[in-house]
């Protein structure tokens, strides 16, 4: 095997030498070859380069002659063109002389061929003077057409003499030197020939059509300036007169001036007629897109509102601007003009307005092409942007609506109107202040001075957007809120005043930081509660009744004045009737209580031997406190009827634990018939909110038409707060009849959390002298010197309960300023 794979070795070496050979010999035939390609390559580059040269020498001639025919035939085109320009400038030369009417209708295409010819000749206007003189000609071919149409239109509307008046203003001046009176002789143009002039108007451009309109508007109303435009009136001397002269008789008192605001239905009624006159004698002649009576009552309906403006303030003011009811009548007529006007230029010419082409597309009508779908088209003055600007649209063009157009005029003029509106609620007001009748029809009693008061202001609102919805109805929105304003200071005068601090019976002093404000008390007089209570139901529904109303001037009145409608402090005020008037139902409660506290405290509990059945001035107590309680529940909201009882209820067990401490002394019998008086008055107070009315007093015509069914179950939260006051006056009362040697142990066991000072309020109602206090005081746990000198400053339990009252106030009001907090950010989360 190794002899074998020597020879295999050697073979391929020896086979490997003689390819190398073979291999470099190739290597070098390869670089021959491209020697040679490259060579001939070059070669043939050289002969291409000689073509070409050949060729061009070849074609040379053949592009100098196709250039100048394509100089040839531009210049052929444009000899063509010139003459065919030169031909049309003739033709449209003596289309404007032809006698005795220029030829509009062919004037017209000409205008259009002619436009398109010069504008291949824009370029040489300036350089070639020939051309510029031809465009000049054009130019005052074109002038020449407008004032001779002009004069044709206003010869036919006014006559020959007004026209050369109407002519001395104008800016268009005629080219033609002829004489006046030989040209004047026919130009009473007929209708074919006008409508042949609105097809020029239309070929010279938008602009020109516009131009046109306008001045035809302002020829047909200098009459109407004349007659109606505003003037200051001069005063006349009167002539003087001998003293020996018979006296002239008087004169008659002096007539109105056609432009006055009484008169305003007398500016409408010649438009009318205007529009008849020129209907009447421009039969057939000018085309519906044009919409030019249109135009001509948006011109008049402005030069109206600028009149309007004068008569409205300055110098040249109306007296009977500030009379609200010849105010009203004025904007009456105007606003029901824009509004017939409106409806004719629709119904008689096919005028379409922007806001029902954005609905649906209105149907043609006689002679006019159909509209695209959604096309709002310019109105006078505008453009659109995909108009052709050289000649103007035969579209019929939706245009602006014309409501307001006059009117608006007196948006910021209507005072007189405004002040009318408050005269009338001012004398609602009045007639409120005594006015006592109560409206059953609703689910809880109000006064009928509310509900009217309402109904003033909705047919006030609706009065008001029928005219305006502008800065006048803010305005009236202004005096709404002024108005309810002062009626709920109405609904607060209804109640009982406040009893002077001298005369207040159960009046607390509630201390706020280092002050102490005495809290107003009032006295209900028998029967004064349902008063008092058709003012809470009264206001519950004014507060109700503001905020749809605040929604309903926020839809309507106009955009810019959405953001600034707030009646939240309508709101607040009447919220904060409604808190007062339960504050004087809860103090007229308390104070009927008074006579029967004063019975409590009259009582010798010291003496007091025998327990029986409850105590005289607890049954006066249910006396008061069941037809007061029944009445008020059925007179107003459940939810202000539990917080008139859950204040009444903390008044009072606060009243009577003041009470209790105010007694000198307190035997056990005493103090077991008071506990027995507790549990009574407590049974009455936990049934307090779902008390029934008896058969005698279920009767009352001003209750509410349906108290809740089946609630015979006081509030949870109500029931707790029950219980816990009533609770520490029965531990009060506990501890006062637990006798002495018994009274630390069962003090501690009983009372959670008592402390000496507690201990020594029930001392002071057992009657216990200073030397037994402090004993009792060393037993208690305090050492003897701190316990003579408690027993030593002699607290009464009078003193001890301000005291602690005033801690527990200040309390109270903490939390109820929270809650109001509370409130007030609920509310305005809504908003």
């Amino acid at each position: 095997r190794m002899n074998r794979l020597d020879d295999r070795i050697s073979t391929a070496l020896q086979r490997q030498s003689e390819s190398a050979e073979a291999t470099q010999k190739h290597v070098q035939d390869a670089k021959a070859s491209v020697a040679s390609l490259e060579q001939r390559i070059r070669q043939v580059q050289q002969k291409a380069s000689q073509s070409e040269k050949t060729v061009r020498e070849i074609t040379k001639d053949m592009k100098r002659l196709d250039c100048a025919k394509k100089n040839l035939q531009r210049t052929i085109t444009t000899l063509k063109r010139l003459h065919m320009l030169i031909h049309a400038v003739e033709q449209l030369r003596l289309a404007c002389l032809l006698k005795p009417f220029p030829d509009y209708k062919n004037a017209s295409h000409l205008v259009d061929a002619i436009r398109l010819l010069l504008r291949n000749f824009d370029g040489y206007k300036q350089k070639v003077e020939p051309i510029r003189l031809l465009s000049q000609k054009v130019d005052d071919l074109q002038c020449e057409l407008r004032y001779s149409l002009h004069r044709g239109f206003r010869t036919v509307g006014f006559g020959i003499e007004k026209t050369l008046e109407l002519e001395a203003k104008s800016k268009y001046k005629s080219l033609v030197i002829v004489e006046e009176g030989q040209e004047l002789e026919n130009l009473a143009m007929p209708p074919e020939v006008m409508a042949g002039g609105t097809l020029l108007v239309d070929s010279l451009g938008p602009e020109a059509r516009r131009e046109f309109i306008t001045c035809f508007a302002q020829d047909h109303l200098v009459e109407y300036s004349k007659i109606f435009k505003p003037v200051k009136k001069q005063p006349v001397e009167k002539p003087r007169v001998s003293s020996f002269k018979a006296q002239p008789e008087a004169s008659k008192e002096d007539t109105k001036p056609e432009f006055a605001l009484e008169f305003i239905e007398k500016r409408f009624l010649w438009f009318r007629n205007l529009l008849k006159e020129v209907e009447d004698k421009y039969p057939a002649v000018f085309p519906n897109y044009w919409n030019l009576e249109y135009f001509v009552t948006k011109i008049f309906l402005k030069r109206t509102r600028s009149h309007i403006l004068s008569l409205l303030t300055g110098p040249t003011k109306d007296p009977d601007s500030n009379n609200a009811t010849i105010l009203l009548k004025a904007l009456q007529k105007t606003i029901q003009f824009e509004k017939e006007v409106t409806a004719a230029l629709q119904r008689e010419f096919g005028t379409i307005f922007k806001e029902e082409s954005s609905k649906a597309e209105a149907p043609p009508t006689k002679g006019q092409k159909s509209p695209k779908k959604g096309n709002g088209g310019p109105a006078l003055g505008e453009s659109s942007a995909k108009e052709d600007t050289e000649t103007a649209s035969t579209i019929q063009e939706a245009v602006d609506s014309l409501l307001g157009a006059a009117s608006s005029a007196y948006d910021n003029h209507m005072g007189p109107y405004i002040a009318l509106e408050e005269q009338s609620m001012d004398e609602q007001l009045v007639m409120a202040l005594e006015d006592r009748t109560v409206d059953t029809r609703g689910e809880l009693p109000v006064f009928t001075t509310s509900t009217k008061l309402f109904v003033y202001i909705k047919g006030s609102i609706t009065r008001c957007t029928v005219l305006t919805k502008g800065n006048a109805f803010f305005l009236l929105y202004r005096a709404f809120q002024d108005s309810l304003k002062k009626y709920a200071q109405v609904l607060s005068s209804k109640l009982p005043p406040p009893l002077p601090q001298s005369s207040v019976g159960l009046g607390m002093n509630v201390p706020f930081g280092n002050k102490e404000t005495q809290v107003q008390s009032y006295r209900v007089p028998q029967g004064e509660e349902v008063t008092v209570c058709h003012v809470i139901g009264t206001c519950e529904y004014c507060a109700d009744t503001v905020e749809a109303l605040e929604d309903l001037i926020r839809d309507t009145v106009d955009d810019e004045f959405k953001e600034k409608i707030d009646m939240m402090g309508q709101q607040e005020v009447f919220h904060d009737i409604t808190a007062k008037a339960i504050r004087v139902l809860v103090s007229g409660l308390e104070n009927r209580l008074e006579e029967a506290l004063k019975m409590m405290t009259g009582t010798n509990w010291a003496m007091f031997d025998e327990v029986g059945e409850e105590s005289d001035y607890v049954r006066y107590m249910h006396k008061a406190i069941h037809p007061y309680v029944t009445a008020s529940r059925g007179l107003i909201p459940i939810s202000y009827f539990r917080s008139f009882c859950d204040k009444f209820a903390m008044g009072f067990t606060n009243t009577y634990y003041k009470t209790v401490l105010q007694l000198k002394k307190i035997s056990e019998p005493g103090s077991q018939q008071l506990l027995l008086d507790v549990y009574n008055l407590k049974t009455l107070f936990l049934k307090l909110p779902v008390l029934e009315a008896s058969n005698s007093s279920a009767s009352t015509p001003t209750a509410r038409k349906a108290v809740p069914a089946g609630s015979t179950i006081a509030p949870a939260m109500y029931t707790k707060m029950v219980q816990k006051q009533f609770k520490s006056i029965e531990l009060l009362l506990k501890m006062t009849g637990t006798p002495v040697n018994l009274l630390i142990d069962v003090f501690k066991d009983q009372w959670i959390g008592g402390t000496a000072l507690d201990l020594q309020t029930v001392m002071s109602l057992k009657g216990l002298k200073r030397s037994e206090q402090a004993a009792m005081l060393e037993r208690f746990g305090l050492d003897p010197a701190t316990a003579r000198r408690g027993a030593t400053v002699n607290l009464t339990s009078a003193t001890i309960m301000t005291e602690r009252f005033q801690d527990s106030a200040a309390k109270v009001n903490s939390d109820l300023s929270n809650m109001r907090q509370k409130v007030d950010d609920f509310r305005k989360s809504f908003r």
